[in-house]
């Protein structure tokens, strides 16, 4: 439930539909800065507007009477249309996707990004609203798909339904080759290695935690580069770090140019805090990103990062509330040109061989050609 400008995987799965032979149409959230229908890859965009999304100030009561509105807008403005799949991204779409699938007598895909009920944003209430709504609906879907094998265990026993088909969220096979992109952009020397966290910029990505780690390093720079609120608040914490002249702290880059600024990195990092169930089994795009740009990784301890990442070599993983833990094993990796090598050259073997769009998307295919029998 966005303005579905920057959503990867939205936007892989409606281009490998369409590229199929599929008629793909996106519905999405209306915000005055983006326009009501969009023509992207050969897909049509259709934002939809939540008057009360203006008209209410935050908070939970207020949120829930504008996705209310949402669901009903959604409801009125495609129930006309007709389709022969209705493929819901993550809960909140759902109900509206199921309505609709109602309405037509049509099957119903529930791609789930997240362990939706047990994301930290929610209050004791607020989560056995989705709980309740997610038992429901679970078991009126066509086909549920979930990004990790642990989340779609999790999502199977809780709510007694046939395990979901995993699909998971792997980047274009492209490999990127090395660039110069951020050395240049901010005068890095060539001596000093870059150490890259690119995504959502907030407490629970450990940005903070980050901040110290780079305390106990040497010849070494630390990038920030994505959207959140919390980005000033860094900004302002950055200022009083005695490393303060070895860290930036960049916008979000058009999704087409994030490549090219991975691949300028030296060492990618995602310090993730242990703060939700849905966390502790998260598998993150971030891992993947990394890895297609031949960087090594370091990453939270946890089962199914860990999984890819030691199996294969290309990184470590660590205490993700522990600075010197952290530095640590960035430095092994930074200051070791044999097992740096080995470690990229792992994570480009492994992207070109296991993680990629090229094999995933075809799972998604394979949903649609069955269900369209």
């Amino acid at each position: 439930m966005n303005e579905f400008t920057l959503d990867a995987r939205v936007t892989k799965e409606a281009r490998t539909l369409t590229n199929d032979g599929h008629k793909v149409l996106v519905a999405a959230l209306k915000s005055k800065d983006t326009p009501e229908w969009e023509k992207r890859d050969n897909f049509n965009i259709y934002r939809i507007t939540v008057h009360l999304r203006y008209l209410l100030p935050k908070g939970q009561l207020f949120f829930f009477l504008k996705y209310i509105e949402y669901i009903l807008q959604n409801i009125k403005k495609l129930r006309k249309k007709k389709f022969d799949v209705y493929h819901a991204h993550d809960l909140e779409t759902l109900p509206a996707g199921y309505i609709l699938s109602l309405i037509h007598k049509k099957p119903l895909v529930y791609d789930s990004h997240e362990l939706y009920v047990d994301c930290v944003q929610h209050n004791s209430l607020a989560r056995k609203f989705w709980y309740y709504m997610e038992k429901f609906l679970s078991s009126k879907t066509t086909v549920t798909i979930m990004e990790t094998k642990s989340r779609a265990k999790i999502f199977s026993q809780r709510y007694s339904v046939k395990p979901p088909t995993v699909i998971m969220n792997c980047q274009y096979l492209n490999l990127s080759i090395k660039t110069n992109v951020l050395r240049k952009r901010l005068h890095i020397p060539t001596k000093e290695k870059i150490i890259l966290y690119q995504g959502q910029i907030a407490p629970s990505r450990g940005v903070d935690v980050l901040l110290k780690s780079i305390e106990f390093l040497d010849n070494a720079v630390l990038v920030f580069l994505g959207p959140g609120d919390y980005k000033e608040e860094i900004r302002m914490k950055v200022e009083r770090n005695k490393k303060r002249n070895k860290i930036f702290v960049l916008n979000p880059v058009p999704w087409e140019e994030l490549a090219t600024y991975t691949a300028s990195a030296d060492i990618g990092v995602f310090p993730l805090q242990n703060d939700s169930l849905h966390y502790y089994y998260a598998l993150s795009n971030k891992l993947f990103e990394y890895l297609s740009s031949g960087l090594p990784v370091v990453f939270s301890d946890f089962p199914e990062m860990r999984k890819i990442i030691i199996e294969n070599e290309v990184g470590f993983v660590v205490d993700e509330t522990d600075p010197v833990a952290i530095a640590d094993a960035i430095s092994r990796i930074l200051n070791n040109p044999t097992l740096y090598k080995k470690m990229s050259d792992n994570a480009k073997r492994i992207v070109k061989e296991k993680y990629n769009w090229a094999i995933e998307g075809k799972k998604l295919l394979t949903i649609y050609s069955n269900i369209n029998k």
